[in-house]
């Protein structure tokens, strides 16, 4: 008899969670939500280009490889969370979020996999919160949702927008989710508010400190959005960990490396429409490599992108993407060409609602990579220089 009041107790604690009930004080509440869009794609490449074609100093081996007629399901970042908050007094109040991608198709997930931290929200002086989350430059920019489902779908526009457009490793990404993370978050004055976010090296070395640093500064203005963000990485080397090995300092303790990405974005809603700009200019720099080695790289990204409602049951999107060649240095004034590192991606989608937390979409993408370029939308598969990916997708997807 005396287990009934804690088990009581325990199903009391359950139920909270699962539907947000406060348990043991008014002012805290806990809620359990998530979002599932599983989909079947069919996706090939074409136009690899072949070997024996001149091609960028920084372009990967040449292939002449394509694949056709490869059909498979992916969830992209299908998702399950926990969050809540508890009202403190004196206009504070703590909070928290667990999140984690759930992969529906081979039912395998792992715990706090996504955004993940706990904080303070102080109404007069802003709100600071710890763990590991997507950075302020990754948040604020490119914030137009693709239908909703363009979370690691190919139909991103981080795709290009976000990336060089050389090699396979994602340490030159700046479409990132950074552990040990610390952020701050301004009061918004006038519509204007700013954000910094900080992450060290836990692994610091004496030859390399791979921290990072993210700032923005956000305005909002009715239907009107803008932002601006700089990021910088330190010894993260996403130049030298992207050319060919010949062209690499990565494993060159005298070198030091200094990646930087600044976006500028722009939206306005009018009715049930959206529409978006973004701008951004990444720059991957290396200090005491060898002759011949790779020194610098930059170049310039754009996208712009459109989501339309109609009639409470339709929904469209449509988005383009374009990456320039940039430009490159290699020490002590070894030539370097860029030809052919220029990128394209189209992007188009439609959605069918049959309540308001369900709907079926369509999804069409291709990207026009240079002779040079390997920007890839293929979930787990690399593609060779100058290879075109294409992908069409049918799925669903669940609110709760």
């Amino acid at each position: 008899m005396q287990g009934r009041p804690v088990i009581r107790r325990l199903r009391l604690l359950v139920a909270s969670v699962l539907i947000g009930v406060p348990v043991g004080a008014a002012a805290q509440s806990v809620t359990f939500y998530g979002r599932l869009y599983p989909e079947v794609i069919w996706t090939r490449t074409t136009g690899a280009t072949q070997p024996g074609t001149p091609v960028s100093t920084l372009a990967g081996a040449l292939t002449g490889e394509t694949f056709a007629n490869v059909v498979k399901m992916d969830s992209s970042n299908s998702r399950l969370g926990f969050r809540g908050d508890e009202v403190l007094g004196a206009g504070l109040k703590a909070f928290f979020l667990i999140e984690q991608r759930i992969l529906v198709d081979t039912g395998n997930t792992q715990l706090a996999s996504r955004n993940t931290y706990v904080g303070l929200e102080s109404e007069q002086w802003g709100t600071v919160k710890l763990g590991g989350f997507d950075t302020v430059y990754k948040e604020i920019g490119d914030t137009l949702s693709f239908l909703g489902v363009s979370s690691g779908n190919f139909v991103s526009n981080s795709n290009l927008l976000s990336k060089q457009g050389f090699g396979t490793s994602s340490a030159g990404s700046f479409h990132l989710r950074r552990a040990n993370s610390l952020r701050y978050e301004s009061p918004t004055y006038r519509g204007l508010q700013g954000l910094a976010q900080y992450s060290p090296d836990e692994a610091r070395t004496p030859s390399r400190n791979a921290w990072l640093w993210s700032l923005g500064v956000v305005y909002t203005s009715g239907p009107l959005y803008g932002a601006i963000a700089y990021e910088i990485h330190n010894d993260t080397f996403g130049g030298s960990r992207n050319v060919p090995s010949a062209l690499s300092n990565a494993n060159d303790a005298n070198a030091r490396a200094r990646d930087t990405g600044v976006r500028a974005t722009l939206q306005y809603r009018f009715g049930e429409h959206s529409v978006e700009g973004n701008v951004a200019e990444m720059t991957y720099k290396e200090r005491g490599g060898r002759p011949g080695r790779f020194e610098n790289y930059r170049h310039v990204a754009a996208s712009i992108g459109v989501d339309s409602r109609w009639n409470g049951v339709w929904r469209t999107a449509a988005a383009y993407d374009y990456a320039g060649a940039g430009s490159c240095r290699l020490f002590d004034g070894v030539a370097c060409s860029t030809q052919g590192l220029d990128g394209r991606q189209l992007a188009l989608g439609a959605a069918y609602y049959l309540s308001r937390r369900t709907y079926l979409f369509a999804l069409y993408a291709k990207v026009w990579n240079g002779r040079s370029a390997q920007y890839n939308n293929v979930d787990g598969i690399d593609i060779p220089p100058g290879a075109d990916p294409q992908q069409f997708a049918l799925g669903i997807t669940h609110n709760f």
